[in-house]
């Protein structure tokens, strides 16, 4: 029991030392002061050189700011745009619909139906849909078309099928 009494006064004792009862103006003084006249020093900004302007020939260049719609492609197949168009040239491919087959012999059409329900009979070499297809191949169940398209860089050409619905 003496040992706990010991130990309770020596903690009251250590507790009023840290008590601010001492000068804390001084100290607050001291802290508001001691960086007033400090300025740390400042290297100054490296000379920049002015940039070398330099002018954008369009002769020889794409326009970045024209959208690759806009352009007309330069190399690749030209799919030849001042043809006549025939009725299957003026729907895209995808509102196009196979139907079925004729055949005389060894020569084989194809039927296709028109969004407005026209049906028009078409044969290999026949040219289809709004990009310059082409039909290579006719089976029974699908069309095999090769259009030429315009990609960013020229005329691209690209094989599309048709099923029968």
């Amino acid at each position: 029991m003496r040992t706990r009494a010991l130990m309770m006064m020596a903690a009251c004792l250590f507790l009023a030392g840290c008590s601010g009862g001492g000068d804390m103006a001084s100290l607050q003084q001291f802290v508001a002061t001691a960086d007033a006249g400090y300025h740390p020093p400042v290297k100054p900004m490296p000379k920049i050189p002015p940039p070398k302007i330099v002018a954008f020939n369009m002769h020889h260049f794409m326009d970045p700011f024209e959208p690759f719609s806009m352009r007309l492609p330069t190399g690749g197949p030209y799919p030849g745009q001042n043809m006549p168009k025939g009725p299957l040239q003026h729907y895209p491919l995808d509102a196009l619909a196979m139907v079925g087959t004729l055949s005389s012999g060894p020569k084989l059409w194809v039927l296709i139906t028109t969004p407005n329900g026209a049906t028009y009979r078409a044969h290999v070499g026949s040219y289809i849909g709004e990009h310059y297809g082409r039909i290579v191949r006719i089976t029974s169940k699908k069309v095999f078309v090769v259009e030429t398209v315009a990609g960013p860089i020229g005329w691209v050409k690209q094989p599309v099928t048709i099923e029968i619905k």
